[in-house]
């Protein structure tokens, strides 16, 4: 019977996945014996794994000040993360480029054109681009999207979708989305322009 030659490849993600999970427990454990039993029950509250491990590595009391002192962005980076997933939560979650290409009646190539062409907000998640699904009304993206995907160029798409979906006084406390679903795009552009001024956008 014919043996099969062992993958090297794959016995190498095999050690590498194992010498994480080692290293990413020990630090869990660490800070779940220094966590008080509220906060180990506020980061069960989290409705998600993810999400109860960004709550823990926000808290600087918990990861401890021998961590901070190591790596003082594990907090700042952590809070990053529960933050892109509460947008992502709050703009209606993402479609793939197959779905978005689907809900536009174009090519999966096209959608990814219209994303390099700044007609589309996609933002990453892992290896792949997603598109929130908030930008899409029912057979299109919604007017005005552009316009922010432009003005947030240089800071990136997560500050683009930041902006579409925060309410705003200027905006009588609508969001830019709202404002944009409901045809208000000149005031949207207005307040672009004067973030531009004030060295926001």
């Amino acid at each position: 019977m014919a043996r099969t030659a062992p993958n090297p490849s794959s016995s190498r993600s095999d050690s590498l996945q194992a010498a994480f999970l080692r290293r990413a427990t020990s630090a869990l454990e660490r800070m779940a014996a220094t966590a008080s039993p509220k906060a180990l029950s506020d980061a069960l509250a989290a409705p998600t794994d993810a999400g109860s491990l960004a709550w823990l590595l926000s808290r600087s009391e918990i990861v401890g000040p021998a961590v901070i002192e190591l790596d003082p962005l594990v907090p700042a980076l952590a809070r990053n993360v529960e933050h892109r997933k509460r947008l992502i939560e709050r703009g209606g979650g993402t479609l793939s480029a197959e779905n978005a290409g689907r809900l536009l009646g174009i090519s999966r190539q096209a959608v990814d054109k219209r994303r390099r062409a700044g007609a589309l907000l996609a933002v990453r998640e892992g290896s792949d681009w997603r598109y929130p699904a908030c930008q899409f009304g029912e057979t299109d993206v919604h007017a005005g999207i552009a316009d922010v995907i432009r003005a947030y160029a240089s800071a990136g798409p997560w500050v683009a979708l930041d902006f579409l979906l925060a309410p705003d006084s200027a905006l009588g406390g609508r969001s830019a989305l709202e404002a944009l679903k409901s045809g208000d795009r000149g005031a949207v552009l207005r307040l672009l322009r004067s973030e531009a001024q004030d060295g926001f956008a």
